[in-house]
């Protein structure tokens, strides 16, 4: 409990009677001490409870209003004032100047030194100090745990329980990386943005906005700012509460400044955890390191690229590492071939996606978004955001079900890929047998809604070269492509079933 006015009149043993400016309370008083200056304002600096007998208080009632004034104006805490000595009793315009303004007035009877009152306050003070380093002793570990064992969102909830308060993680592009212990109103978080926008490099500051008080720390290496965490609450932060949060930003300091080959290790562990979780539900162990890149509620989903060789999937597995670290993400990528595999929040859009995707538009590649699931069904979304990226266009990325597609929907994804073998047989043999490409160049020249200069240079072949494996594959599928019908059953089958 802190030292506030209303304690110390609970405290029995003093005899102390609030006589006036009852709203102030609460106001919390820092130190003890006795002066009997006409003008003590000009050597208070705010918190102190003023004891004085009024041995040189104004004698007129005007100029005991302004004796009270600028009292409060400094922030003195309250004025204990004694009686028996200049006053027997505590003048009533005092009284009425400490009801005005709101600064509480006690008065402390003749048998109360002012010494006993100072040392009251001064033990008070002191224990509320040790109980407060003692809960940052036991605290502190339990952020640093956190770290460990969750990453930097675990980092977030373990502060915003200990403090209280509302804290919010930016990255360096100012974009929410969490929230704890609930989301961040859209006015709150404009709020902070607005704060490190008047000055980012800024180490820390504090806002009063409307009922809000917000606290913003900077989160940097070496000069380098990696992002700002911020605390929004009702009251300014405590001398416990900017311990732990200066503990947390150095924490989250660390963890961006990560030697590099910790980091690759980490990546690697998480590559292989992902591998494990594409396959099926992952072991327990596994579950425990995807969850850290899940959202609050525990989803997840799979973009899934496709790049034209494996020199281009590399250097954007690379890439897309890079870019969820700016974004204060944990890296799981798992590079296979030409294909890259990202693990995204549950609640990721396809904006965040393509921005972390960024190399897909580059590189003429194709991408696509699997659905939101939990870590135990992420081959589902794998599944999804493979037909995601076959239906995608140069440079795309899609996301099925925001789009509405039939193909999101899995009764008709497996209708249609229970007829891939059936249909699409004689072409899958001739494929087999020959080493030829008829099934991709019915992709090609579907996909180009069967325009020849188009499809000939998906397929990377000639009009001519086009023309005649078309007929081919009309002759063997018996089937004429110039039916629109035709094509549209045939790029269902082949989009369903994205091998």
């Amino acid at each position: 409990m802190t030292t506030t006015v209303r304690w110390l009149l609970g405290q029995r043993d003093l005899d102390l009677r609030l006589i006036g400016g009852a709203a102030g309370q609460d106001r919390d008083i820092d130190c003890a001490l006795s002066s009997e200056l006409p003008a003590p304002h000009e050597w208070l600096a705010g918190g102190e409870l003023l004891l004085t007998t009024g041995l040189r208080l104004p004698p007129t009632a005007e100029g005991r209003l302004e004796y009270v004034r600028l009292l409060d104006r400094v922030g003195v805490a309250g004025v204990g004032f004694g009686v028996g000595l200049g006053f027997d009793d505590v003048p009533a315009d005092l009284v009425e100047a400490a009801d005005q303004v709101g600064l509480p007035l006690l008065e402390v009877p003749l048998p109360v030194p002012f010494s006993a009152i100072a040392r009251t306050v001064l033990d008070h003070i002191a224990a509320e100090r040790f109980d407060q380093f003692v809960r940052a002793s036991h605290t502190q570990p339990r952020i640093t745990r956190a770290i460990i064992a969750g990453g930097m969102p675990a980092v977030v909830r373990e502060l915003a329980d200990a403090i209280e308060q509302t804290v919010v993680l930016l990255d360096r592009d100012q974009q929410l990386v969490s929230a704890r212990p609930q989301p961040v109103s859209a006015d709150d978080l404009e709020s902070v943005r607005s704060q490190v926008g008047r000055d980012p490099a800024a180490a820390s500051g504090v806002t009063l906005t409307g009922d809000r008080v917000i606290t913003v720390q900077r989160i940097s290496v070496a000069g380098n700012v990696f992002g700002h965490l911020a605390v929004i609450g009702r009251t300014p932060l405590g001398d416990l509460e900017r311990v732990l949060v200066g503990h947390a930003t150095s924490l989250l300091s660390l963890e961006h400044a990560k030697p590099g080959q910790v980091m690759r290790d980490q990546q690697a562990l998480n590559s292989d955890a992902l591998t494990l979780a594409m396959a099926g539900p992952p072991p327990a162990a596994a579950r425990n390191i995807v969850l850290r890149a899940a959202d609050r509620d525990g989803r997840v989903r799979i973009a899934v690229a496709q790049y034209s060789g494996v020199g281009g999937a590399q250097q954007a597995a690379a890439a897309v590492a890079v870019e969820l670290q700016n974004h204060w993400r944990p890296v799981f990528v798992d590079q296979s071939g030409p294909e890259v595999v990202v693990l995204l929040r549950g609640e990721d859009q396809r904006s965040f996606a393509e921005s972390v995707l960024a190399m897909v538009g580059r590189q003429g590649a194709r991408a696509g978004l699997g659905t939101v699931v939990s870590v135990d069904d992420i081959s589902d979304s794998v599944r999804q955001a493979r037909l995601g990226c076959a239906v995608a266009g140069e440079g795309e990325v899609v996301d099925l079900a925001a789009q509405g597609s039939v193909l999101a929907l899995e009764p008709v994804r497996q209708a249609f890929s229970g007829a891939h073998e059936s249909v699409l047989g004689p072409l899958l043999d001739h494929d087999r047998r020959n080493d030829s490409a008829l099934v991709e160049t019915l992709r090609g020249y579907l996909l180009a809604n069967g325009q020849w200069e188009a499809a000939a240079t998906s397929v990377g072949v000639h009009r001519h070269t086009l023309r005649h494996r078309v007929d081919r594959i009309e002759q063997l599928l018996r089937v004429d492509l110039t039916d629109a019908r035709t094509r549209a059953e045939l790029l269902l089958i082949l989009l369903s079933d994205p091998r």
